[in-house]
């Protein structure tokens, strides 16, 4: 594999483990109030304005795509964005570091398994490397829930809240739903790949082409978020809370995850891009391994774990470790292509 672009794919999961920790400090803003903002910028204002500004003749690229490629794409993009909507629960209720584990984990099996089934013969050592690394990976998934479990055990304890242990399972359970809609993000890339060979027949560079495709996955994916957080917004009457004293500087920490999560997806479409046919195959497990990494430092960071006790922080550690494992698995079988 290209050095630079195991570079670039390892950059976006940082970027995609660090752009919802800002939530942490919109406080006074419930939940729909940040995912709106951030939706409406990080996936339609940023990748129009980034469309504009990279791809020749837009509006013909996607008049002369292939139909088929770009419904597709937009289907594809709605089922992410239910899962994205999902995703914003459930790290609110298991926090950023654990419930991104869980999530990713599921999204990198699936973003990666199914690029291989319909790519074709491959090596057979490259086949099983992968598989390998899926069965790492998804080990490291559970260590690390195992980890999350033992932390509200702990809490419970602490706090005699008799909720807390429904109330992770229901996290849990969120988390699963929206690691496998999650995984329709690169799926999305895969079945709208022509749109992006338009775009550079009509003028576009290799690494500015997917742009296209990702403004119209991202565009759809907002469907789902608008409404859910419209519905919320309607219904608890937190629309309010837009004209709070808070509401400049929390725009702020919503246009930087914005810039935090458009950037994650046009470095990662650049580092696929390097690869190759099997790039979504391997860029998609590599970026969801050091998003999960990144996300759990976050996670300790900002004190998600503290209180936790020394066993859950040693089985979250070990759980890291073996999710690390999974990216030199990854890195090793993509050498065998």
């Amino acid at each position: 594999m290209d050095i630079l672009a195991l570079f670039l794919i390892a950059a976006a999961g940082m970027m995609q483990g660090t752009f919802v920790v800002p939530l942490k400090a919109t406080t006074k803003w419930e939940y729909e109030n940040t995912w709106l903002l951030f939706c409406f910028i990080g996936f339609v204002a940023l990748p129009l304005l980034l469309v504009g500004y990279t791809i020749p003749h837009f509006s013909q690229v996607l008049l002369t795509s292939p139909l088929k490629d770009v419904v597709l794409a937009a289907l594809f993009g709605v089922a992410w964005g239910c899962g994205a909507v999902l995703f914003g629960l459930g790290a609110e209720k298991l926090g950023v570091g654990l419930g991104l584990s869980i999530i990713s984990g599921l999204s990198s099996t699936l973003g990666s398994l199914i690029p291989w089934a319909i790519a074709g013969p491959q090596p057979l050592s490259y086949s099983l490397l992968l598989w390998v690394g899926v069965v790492v990976m998804l080990a490291g998934v559970v260590v690390c829930a195992r980890a999350g479990m033992l932390r509200e055990q702990k809490n419970k304890f602490k706090t005699q809240e008799e909720t807390r242990g429904r109330q992770f399972a229901k996290g849990l359970l969120i988390c699963i739903g929206s690691g496998v809609l999650v995984s329709c993000l690169n799926l999305g890339f895969i079945s709208g790949a022509r749109v992006t060979v338009r775009a550079e027949t009509l003028g576009a560079t290799h690494a500015n082409a997917p742009n296209m495709l990702w403004a119209i996955i991202m565009g759809a994916g907002f469907l789902p978020n608008a409404l859910y957080c419209g519905w919320l917004l309607i219904r608890k009457r937190t629309w309010q809370k837009f004209v709070s004293r808070e509401s400049v500087s929390y725009l702020g920490w919503t246009f930087v995850m914005g810039i935090l999560w458009t950037g994650s997806l046009i470095v990662y479409g650049s580092g696929v891009n390097k690869i190759g046919a099997l790039g979504p195959s391997l860029g998609w497990p590599i970026l969801s391994s050091v998003n999960i990494v990144t996300s759990n430092l976050w996670g300790v960071i900002t004190g998600e774990w503290r209180g936790a006790g020394r066993e859950a922080a040693r089985i979250m550690m070990i759980g890291i470790l073996i999710l690390v494992l999974a990216i030199v698995i990854f890195g090793w079988a993509s050498a065998k292509t």
